[in-house]
């Protein structure tokens, strides 16, 4: 009876070791992986970069953007070669291939849509409105307690000769006021370049901190008020820029979001604002200051609410090539314009 029991718990011990050894073999031997996704996705994105041309013009993709993807493409093939490739390590070759065709299908250069394009100022030897809209401004000449200065044709940042404004001691452009420059939501695609940090460097406003400005402050950044029903909102955005540089600045405001984009990239979003913007009254569209009016001092400001001069502000340095949207863009749609307009 004993050598029995003793048989017994010898055989159990050996079928539980064989168990235990083959539940290890199983942990440690991971079985390939099945590639065919991977391989499917791999040719599509070959098939689209080889299609695919770089260039400056609508339908055309960034210059730069092929050889990211192609980098992309040989990562995922490289795993696609490896033999007994396990099934996470492909299953993340093709979320990253993804990824990456998701971001080059996104560098192709749209055309950008004219819908809700209030107006447009491109300073090519005037400040006419050139979407036809009859938005049309007219260089003026600023606030003395500015300086009294006039915007100047310059060279653009293409090195095209009158094609770009410059402006300082209070110079600006005065564009006649009309509905359509006072949207509930807004866009502002602007052309900057400042030859000074400075407080209050005001490139664009209706009635100031009483309606929308947009502007630098004292360090440099991209910054942004709206009046709304709701309250006024003053948001900026890193980074600082640097004088003496030409940069792409856009802003886009709708209830609950104001964004920020530099050179087409978004930096910054603010969802803590609400409301549409308020609808202003007796005050032009200026471009170079924050208002198109000023007093002389704050003595009727609880009455008129005219902006003293010594609150406001004006731009030191060139501006060029203005868009004005009654719509907040989109990020590709900020992209495609900074893509069309940047020099090459």
């Amino acid at each position: 009876m004993v050598k029995k029991m003793m048989n017994f718990l010898v055989l159990f011990t050996a079928i539980a070791a064989l168990g235990f050894l083959s539940n290890c073999s199983k942990d440690e031997d991971d079985p390939a992986g099945s590639k065919t996704a991977l391989n499917s996705l791999i040719d599509e994105s070959q098939e689209l970069h080889d299609g695919a041309v770089e260039g400056t013009s609508v339908g055309f993709y960034e210059v730069g953007s092929k050889a990211t993807f192609q980098t992309a493409i040989d990562a995922a093939q490289s795993v696609a070669d490896t033999d007994g490739a396990t099934q996470s390590t492909i299953d993340a070759a093709v979320a990253n291939l993804n990824a990456a065709k998701t971001t080059f299908e996104a560098s192709q250069i749209q055309d950008v849509s004219t819908e809700g394009l209030v107006g447009q100022w491109l300073f090519d030897g005037n400040a006419d409105d050139y979407t036809g809209n009859g938005n049309d401004g007219t260089p003026t000449e600023g606030d003395a307690f500015f300086g009294g200065g006039t915007p100047v044709l310059t060279t653009d940042r293409f090195g095209n000769e009158d094609n770009a404004y410059f402006f300082n001691n209070g110079a600006f452009i005065n564009v006649p006021y009309t509905l359509a420059l006072n949207p509930a939501s807004i866009s502002i695609s602007i052309w900057v370049n400042a030859t000074e940090i400075r407080e209050n460097n005001r490139f664009l406003g209706l009635h100031s901190w009483e309606g929308y400005k947009f502007q630098l402050q004292s360090a440099n950044k991209s910054f942004f008020t709206a009046a709304t029903e709701d309250g006024i909102y003053d948001k900026d955005t890193d980074p600082p820029l640097e004088i003496s540089t030409w940069y792409h600045l856009v802003v886009t405001y709708e209830s609950g979001s104001m964004k920020f984009y530099v050179d087409g990239e978004l930096t910054q979003e603010y969802t803590d604002v609400t409301g549409s913007l308020v609808t202003v009254e007796d005050h032009d569209l200026a471009i170079g200051v924050g208002s198109s009016k000023y007093a002389v001092d704050d003595s009727n400001w609880e009455t008129d609410h005219i902006i003293p001069a010594p609150w406001g502000g004006y731009f030191h340095g060139e501006l060029d090539d203005i868009r004005l949207y009654n719509r907040a863009l989109s990020g590709q749609e900020v992209s495609s314009i900074y893509n069309l307009e940047k020099p090459q």
